[in-house]
């Protein structure tokens, strides 16, 4: 059997944490796989040279990447990563769970940025980072484009998409007893579901909240938390938002959910919003939401229209139209038939793209790694 080493974290409140725990035991019905911790921002040489030595003692290394886990800023970042691979003697898988627009060819700034400039950390966050990798795993076809325009070669660079993990069967009065400890009565129930940060639009859903004249004013259901607490302010925001639109009254804030309420809570909404802004990563979160078998509507950005194309199981709406929200809103609210519709499409979804069916791609794309390193 293959064997891997696969870099990643194992914490709390981190998505790729939970994808991977998600992916590994389905991958060890293929190859012998070892976790080696991944501690973001541990810049101590010594650490990495230990990390390198556990990921070089496999067939294949498979570091589970974001620009935040190596570094504090472009200087740290491109610092560890250069020693982290030079360190690395196995070819090298990456998956790059988050790909920017390009960068600019210089860092602007003080001192940091000029240090940072020398060591060419405009072009390490930009291509180094995986074209150095034996096989690059990404998640959307705008990501793979991005990195190929930028010279990581077309046969390394392969499109994954997420797993839908396995949905998590939950007891109706559990459910119940979730809505009334966070006092959602009978009302309908409009969620959102994971971090509260700025990549997701709130603004874009209490506004088609307050847009919709639904018969039966729904409730807006956060189900998370910040992850950093630098996105405090965020819940901040959102809490003064909501008072500004008038839906003080209508808005749950659960804060960070232990990972057995999650089902709870995504089974307490009756319509999931995923409002995202940005196109650089494709939601988990959303992929939970798909394993539960939830109607889930979405911005049409490229890797959510992605999904939509691929599965139909997506309600898609323009990402700066809170009428076009409004709308699809008070449609699903008002026609258990097109909710129901929408959940059959989740539940094939999510078995066309269950979590075997990533590992058995992911094993693909290990043995392409080892082939460009012989």
């Amino acid at each position: 059997m293959t064997r891997v080493a696969m870099y990643t974290p194992v914490r709390e409140r981190c998505g790729i944490a939970d994808y991977s725990a998600a992916l590994v035991p389905a991958l060890r019905d293929h190859v012998t796989l070892q976790a080696v911790a991944l501690k973001p921002n541990r810049l101590n040489p010594w650490a990495l040279a230990a990390d390198a030595r556990r990921l070089s003692a496999a067939d294949v290394a498979h570091v589970q990447h974001t620009y935040s886990f190596f570094g504090v800023d472009q200087l740290t970042y491109t610092l560890a990563w250069r020693f982290l691979k030079a360190a690395i003697r196995a070819p090298l898988v990456v998956t790059a769970h988050t790909v920017r627009p390009p960068g600019p060819a210089r860092f602007d700034g003080g001192l940091g940025s000029a240090l940072a400039n020398v060591v060419g950390a405009p072009a390490w966050h930009d291509v180094e980072t995986f074209r150095r990798a034996q096989a690059v795993i990404v998640h959307a076809q705008l990501h793979r484009q991005r990195l190929l325009a930028r010279g990581v070669a077309p046969d390394r660079c392969v499109v994954v998409p997420p797993p839908v993990p396995p949905r998590v069967s939950v007891d109706a009065a559990a459910v119940k007893t979730f809505r009334e400890r966070h006092g959602l009565g009978t009302r309908p129930v409009v969620g959102v579901f994971g971090f509260v940060e700025r990549a997701k639009r709130f603004t874009l859903v209490l506004d088609a909240l307050a847009e919709a004249g639904h018969g039966e004013a729904p409730v807006l259901l956060v189900a998370g938390g910040p992850r950093l607490p630098e996105h405090d302010t965020v819940v901040e925001e959102l809490y003064a938002d909501a008072a500004r639109a008038g839906l003080a009254d209508r808005l749950v804030v659960t804060g960070y959910l232990p990972p057995p309420e999650v089902p709870l809570a995504l089974e307490a909404m009756d319509v999931v919003v995923v409002p995202y802004a940005t196109e650089d990563s494709v939601s988990y979160s959303l992929h939970v939401a798909l394993a539960q078998g939830r109607p889930v509507v979405a911005t049409a950005l490229a890797p959510l229209r992605e999904i939509a194309e691929r599965g139909h199981c997506l309600a898609l709406v323009q990402p700066d139209d809170a009428r076009d929200l409004a709308k699809t809103l008070g449609t699903l609210l008002d026609d258990p038939a097109a909710r129901r519709w929408l959940t059959e499409a989740a539940r094939a979804y999510a078995a066309a793209q269950s979590v075997e069916v990533t590992a058995r791609r992911t094993v693909e794309v290990y043995a392409r790694a080892r082939e460009v390193a012989r």
